[in-house]
């Protein structure tokens, strides 16, 4: 939906998922229909090892890290492909469900991220679920422009629908802590970092 982007690859593990999105067309602008988008059903984690293409932006939303066999989407190792695969500007940004999450888990998983991206912010998702956004390079945001951003479509419509936010004010009110919080949780006394 968003005309600059060129193209969107999406791997998915369960094909169950696809039919849900097809059923839910009328809300996510029929992306199964999208050209634009190219869907792999597989493992993320084995594409990001096996790729050779580089992307702007690597998106993750793996199950909640309790569930058996997801905790390898919460690695060292995962992080690394991650960061291979990412443009020099380019973000990773990991999804992390707030609830039956334990601070030890928590702490293990910023000490994790910030032992591979030198830049990791954490962003509010509503209902207590996390966005952690990592980068190579700092992150940079220009008031003027996000204040320009957020009156094009198709971003007014969508940063209105996910935080009923209608200006700069309402988006930055989603920011919990930058790269400063991330480093000190890293660096905490017997935090570990989840490796393979």
């Amino acid at each position: 939906v968003v005309p600059t982007i060129d193209r969107v690859d999406v791997v998915e593990l369960e094909p169950l998922v696809l039919d849900v999105a097809r059923a839910c067309a009328p809300v996510n602008h029929d992306v199964m229909n999208n050209p634009k988008v190219h869907i792999t059903i597989g493992d993320a984690r084995e594409t990001l090892l096996t790729s050779a293409e580089h992307y702007d932006i690597i998106v993750s939303e793996p199950s909640n890290p309790y569930r058996a066999g997801i905790a390898s989407l919460f690695t060292r190792e995962y992080y690394q492909a991650a960061t291979s695969r990412l443009n020099d500007n380019g973000l990773f940004v990991q999804w992390l469900q707030g609830y039956e999450v334990d601070t030890r888990t928590l702490r293990t998983m910023y000490a994790t991220m910030a032992s591979v991206f030198p830049h990791v912010e954490t962003w509010d998702m509503t209902g207590g679920d996390l966005l952690m956004i990592a980068a190579k390079a700092p992150m940079a945001y220009r008031a003027a422009a996000l204040t320009a951003r957020l009156q094009q479509e198709p971003f007014r419509t969508a940063v209105h629908a996910r935080w009923r936010a209608a200006d700069l004010n309402g988006l930055l009110a989603h920011f919990v802590a930058g790269n400063t919080f991330t480093r000190a949780l890293a660096s905490a006394p017997r935090v570990e970092v989840n490796t393979d």
